[in-house]
């Protein structure tokens, strides 16, 4: 499932892994500039519609930063 939030896209869905189990893979991209701000999977039991919710969470609180998504940082210790 795809969708538009603040200026970014999520993308969530869930998707059986090599090893054959279920996964919930997540991406969130700034529309702008085609940043990847964020993606993987989790092997959590939330929904698709949960998992945007949280990310919709995420963008709030990144967008509430000085510095969303750590851009400016240099040192990623």
């Amino acid at each position: 499932m795809k969708t538009v939030y603040r200026g970014h896209e999520i993308e969530v869905y869930r998707d059986e892994c090599l090893a054959g189990y279920s996964l919930l893979y997540y991406s969130i991209f700034r529309l702008s500039d085609g940043y990847e701000c964020d993606s993987g999977f989790s092997e959590e039991e939330t929904t698709v519609r949960g998992m945007i919710k949280n990310l919709k969470e995420r963008i709030d609180n990144e967008l509430n930063e000085d510095d969303p998504w750590m851009e400016k940082e240099t040192n990623h210790e």
